[in-house]
Protein backbone atom coordinates (compact mmCIF):
# COMPACT_ATOMS: atom_id res chain seq x y z
CA UNK A 1 0.00 0.00 0.00
CA UNK A 2 1.21 3.27 -0.97
CA UNK A 3 1.22 6.37 1.67
CA UNK A 4 0.56 9.66 0.07
CA UNK A 5 3.42 12.08 1.33
CA UNK A 6 2.36 15.34 3.45
CA UNK A 7 3.03 18.36 2.23
CA UNK A 8 5.89 20.24 3.18
CA UNK A 9 6.13 21.50 6.75
CA UNK A 10 3.84 18.11 7.92
CA UNK A 11 5.96 15.97 8.57
CA UNK A 12 9.25 17.12 11.03
CA UNK A 13 9.31 17.75 14.67
CA UNK A 14 6.59 17.30 17.79
CA UNK A 15 3.80 18.68 18.07
CA UNK A 16 3.66 21.31 20.79
CA UNK A 17 0.88 20.54 23.40
CA UNK A 18 -1.00 23.64 24.66
CA UNK A 19 -3.40 21.69 26.59
CA UNK A 20 -2.42 19.48 29.32
CA UNK A 21 -5.19 17.91 30.43
CA UNK A 22 -6.48 17.04 27.20
CA UNK A 23 -7.46 13.32 28.33
CA UNK A 24 -4.64 12.32 25.95
CA UNK A 25 -1.62 11.73 28.67
CA UNK A 26 0.29 9.79 26.60
CA UNK A 27 0.49 11.77 23.46
CA UNK A 28 -1.17 8.57 21.60
CA UNK A 29 0.92 9.01 18.25
CA UNK A 30 1.11 12.98 17.99
CA UNK A 31 4.41 13.78 17.04
CA UNK A 32 5.27 14.57 13.16
CA UNK A 33 8.45 12.26 12.95
CA UNK A 34 6.15 9.77 10.03
CA UNK A 35 6.90 7.09 12.83
CA UNK A 36 4.88 4.20 12.63
CA UNK A 37 1.43 4.98 14.49
CA UNK A 38 1.18 8.51 13.67
CA UNK A 39 -2.30 10.29 13.75
CA UNK A 40 -3.29 12.82 11.54
CA UNK A 41 -5.27 15.85 12.52
CA UNK A 42 -8.54 17.01 10.71
CA UNK A 43 -6.20 20.07 9.52
CA UNK A 44 -3.10 17.66 8.87
CA UNK A 45 -5.98 15.49 6.46
CA UNK A 46 -7.57 19.34 5.12
CA UNK A 47 -3.91 20.81 4.49
CA UNK A 48 -2.84 17.79 2.55
CA UNK A 49 -6.19 17.59 0.17
CA UNK A 50 -6.19 21.59 -0.16
CA UNK A 51 -10.23 21.73 1.46
CA UNK A 52 -11.20 23.27 4.47
CA UNK A 53 -11.43 21.15 7.41
CA UNK A 54 -15.34 21.68 7.49
CA UNK A 55 -15.39 19.44 4.41
CA UNK A 56 -12.84 16.58 6.09
CA UNK A 57 -15.43 17.05 8.96
CA UNK A 58 -18.55 16.35 6.24
CA UNK A 59 -16.38 13.48 4.61
CA UNK A 60 -16.45 12.02 8.24
CA UNK A 61 -19.86 12.78 9.16
CA UNK A 62 -20.85 11.02 6.11
CA UNK A 63 -19.28 7.91 6.83
CA UNK A 64 -16.95 8.60 3.81
CA UNK A 65 -13.23 9.08 5.61
CA UNK A 66 -12.91 6.73 8.89
CA UNK A 67 -11.52 7.92 12.41
CA UNK A 68 -10.08 7.26 15.59
CA UNK A 69 -11.28 8.39 18.59
CA UNK A 70 -8.84 9.17 21.77
CA UNK A 71 -9.97 9.73 25.28
CA UNK A 72 -10.93 13.26 25.58
CA UNK A 73 -13.00 13.75 22.36
CA UNK A 74 -9.71 14.09 19.90
CA UNK A 75 -10.63 12.40 16.73
CA UNK A 76 -7.91 11.40 14.36
CA UNK A 77 -7.10 9.63 10.91
CA UNK A 78 -4.48 6.90 10.24
CA UNK A 79 -2.55 7.66 6.92
CA UNK A 80 -3.58 4.32 5.60
CA UNK A 81 -7.13 5.06 5.84
CA UNK A 82 -6.52 8.92 3.90
CA UNK A 83 -4.63 7.02 1.23
CA UNK A 84 -7.35 4.26 0.77
CA UNK A 85 -10.17 7.58 1.19
CA UNK A 86 -8.58 8.90 -1.74
CA UNK A 87 -7.78 6.12 -4.06
CA UNK A 88 -11.34 5.77 -3.60
CA UNK A 89 -12.23 9.23 -4.72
Amino acid sequence: MNVVPLPPGHGAGPVPRTHKKSGDPHGAGETKSGAPGRLLTFQDVADHCAVSVWTVRAWVDAGKLEVVRLPGRLVRVRPETLAAFLERC
